[in-house]
């Protein structure tokens, strides 16, 4: 049933893109279709249609050697990683659709498959606070029920609790800071108000969260949002939402693209990027740039072959931008020196590149991890690329 749904949701905006196209009129622009696995939602907006405006097509072969090397570290057959988290440079944990929770204990050149729940479970989100307390998030959904769960690890991942629900509505990315401030992003669509969960105790039950709404407005947020130690919060997706009270009270501006946005990150109150992109009715991404706190964005500074799904920052001028699009086995990472106003190909991988994180491992030396998905919707698997800079 789902998968018959997905297959009219895509049918669906190739009419509404041909419409559009033949008319001059708004279409139908769609950022992505989840899960990958059994499909069955479209993250999508109502814009008007404008051919692709990108600054550059570098090539499936492109890559700026004078920069770093990306080595693929991993290849996870039939998995599909949609976030990861290292508590130190070797020791990080990844999850995805089916239940799966993977386990690195080496800096990522191995991985151990440490939970494998319901295949209706498809985990979103994970962060490990410590090397012994790990926060998953995401949701559970069967033909008959869809509902947002998490699940904790009190023991670096050898045991787990069963799915704690948080009602009918799909959880996102889950983040804690400080050991007790969180917040979780609820996926959302439509037109009803979009939901978070935030906690200042800790979130290891389900009554220490609280809902609220974080954008009145409705319509869905990307997976990654940046949560600060300060507990200043932002995301972003149909609408650009800041809070300032750990996610307690937000409040919500137009998205910063004229289409939409993507992932949030910010490194200060002062400096933040926001990406995006989009897989119909062209496949593009783009990045936007501020340096007072939101109060003004740049224009795009890059516009490219493939969505931006994942942003990291070391500091205002060394980051990277990630992503694709599995359904074309496009996508790769960008890096800039210069604080994202201008951009190269560090690496493509032909795989949708989602997650990235980072960890300190000497002395001004950091070990970063992207994890990408590839293949097509009955052979897939997870790629797991990594550099230090």
């Amino acid at each position: 049933m789902r998968l018959w749904l997905s297959f009219c949701i895509l049918a669906g905006l190739l009419t509404l893109v041909a419409r559009g196209q033949e008319g001059g009129t708004a279409v139908q622009h769609a950022s992505a279709i989840t899960p990958i696995q059994t499909p069955h939602h479209a993250l999508s907006a109502v814009r008007p249609f404008a051919p692709s405006t990108a600054i550059s097509r570098p090539s499936d072969t492109a890559l700026d050697t004078s920069s770093h090397t990306w080595q693929l570290l991993a290849t996870l057959p039939q998995a599909i990683i949609h976030d990861i988290s290292f508590v130190s440079g070797q020791l990080g944990f990844a999850v995805g659709e089916h239940g799966q929770v993977w386990k690195t204990t080496d800096g990522g050149k191995v991985w151990v498959q440490v939970l494998n729940a319901s295949t209706n479970d498809y985990f979103y989100g994970v962060d490990a606070v410590t090397a012994k307390d790990i926060v998953i998030s995401g949701f559970y959904d069967s033909a008959t029920a869809v509902r947002g769960v998490m699940r904790w690890s009190h023991d670096g991942g050898v045991t787990w609790s069963g799915d704690l629900s948080f009602g009918s509505t799909p959880l996102q990315r889950v983040r804690v800071v400080k050991g007790q401030d969180g917040v979780i992003m609820k996926q959302g669509g439509g037109n009803s108000p979009t939901n978070a969960e935030y906690t200042t105790t800790g979130g290891s039950t389900v009554s220490a969260w609280k809902k609220v709404v974080d954008n009145s407005d409705g319509g869905w947020f990307d997976p990654q949002f940046s949560l600060l130690p300060n507990l200043h919060a932002r995301s972003s997706g149909i609408n650009f939402c800041t809070s300032l009270t750990g996610g307690a009270q937000w409040s919500c501006t137009p998205s910063v693209d004229p289409v939409f946005d993507g992932p949030v990150f910010f490194l200060s109150d002062s400096r933040g990027w926001v990406g995006g992109g989009e897989i119909s009715p062209n496949v593009e991404g783009w990045l936007h740039v501020t340096t007072n706190g939101g109060k003004t964005w740049t224009a795009r500074t890059l516009d490219g072959p493939w969505p931006i799904r994942s942003i990291l920052f070391l500091n205002n001028t060394i980051g990277w931008a990630a992503g694709g699009n599995f359904w074309t086995g496009v996508g790769g990472i960008y890096f800039s020196t210069d604080g994202g106003m201008t951009w190269s190909v560090d690496a493509t991988t032909g795989a949708e590149m989602g997650a990235c994180a980072q960890h300190p491992v000497a002395a001004g030396k950091h070990q970063l991890w992207c994890a990408g998905f590839v293949g097509n919707s009955s052979v897939y698997s997870t790629v797991i690329y990594s550099t230090e800079y």
